[in-house]
């Protein structure tokens, strides 16, 4: 088993290699419209206030984040698996000098216990085989009364092509495990070089995992469009055919 854990973790990394120079372009020309235009927000409201936070932003690609919320007033750390985006975010002018950037797997972070008030996690986890050891880092490195905040595919709903617009049921079957959709990123028309696989758990998994770590969900948020997106714009009435992100706000006890 543990073999078979390594060696996807392998390939996982080995994609994001592959990828690393798609997402910069896909990032920096603000090509992904669900980012821009619905879950950074819904990110940013969960984070709120931050000055003077020390904040881990785990899964940090290419960095815009991370430099976000710098600007903001945190001191933000981010570590990502991928070298290519670690380089990318660490070479790219900042209007500050509180952001560090660090390769790391988030299932063994480099830094020592109760190092930071908040960490955020955007869409980090469904690319994660098995997020259970991230779940246990990052309660490690969370001080008491540290907030964790999690946007990423909603596993009741994410299926295979959902952003071209495929709303299929998940039968039970397959909802109650683990599951994969195997698929290649495509943005605003563009596909990146390797397929990646987005990996998806039924809620409980989120709920007592976050529990049996020492965490309480706070709250438990849906982004989507506004009606007046979905009235006035065809992308999205197309693109968000049902909800397509949770988002998880859990205080570390």
């Amino acid at each position: 088993m543990e073999d078979t854990a390594q060696a996807i973790a392998n390939l996982t990394r080995e994609r994001w290699e592959a990828n690393a120079q798609y997402w910069v372009k896909v990032i920096r020309e603000r090509r992904d419209r669900y980012r821009t235009e619905l879950t950074d927000k819904a990110v940013l409201d969960a984070v709120g206030a931050c000055e003077g936070l020390r904040v881990l932003d785990a899964g940090c690609g290419e960095g815009y984040l991370a430099r976000t919320l710098a600007d903001r007033g945190a001191d933000v750390t981010g570590v990502d698996v991928s070298q290519g985006l670690i380089d990318a975010a660490s070479s790219h002018p900042s209007s500050t000098d509180k952001t560090t950037f660090v390769r790391a797997s988030v299932d063994d972070l480099p830094f020592d216990d109760d190092a930071f008030d908040l960490i955020v996690c955007n869409h980090l986890f469904s690319h994660l085989h098995d997020p259970t050891g991230a779940l246990s880092e990052f309660s490690r490195v969370l001080k008491s009364g540290g907030r964790l905040v999690l946007l990423t595919l909603h596993p009741c709903f994410y299926v295979e092509n959902s952003e071209q617009g495929a709303m299929n049921s998940v039968p039970a079957s397959q909802y109650f495990s683990p599951r994969g959709v195997d698929q290649k990123f495509v943005v605003d028309g563009l596909e990146s070089p390797s397929m990646i696989t987005s990996w998806l758990r039924p809620l409980e998994f989120y709920a007592g995992t976050l529990r049996d770590r020492g965490f309480v969900i706070a709250d438990l948020r849906e982004p989507h469009p506004s009606p007046q997106q979905l009235r006035d714009d065809p992308w999205w009435r197309k693109g968000f055919p049902t909800a397509l992100f949770m988002l998880l706000i859990a205080e570390r006890r």
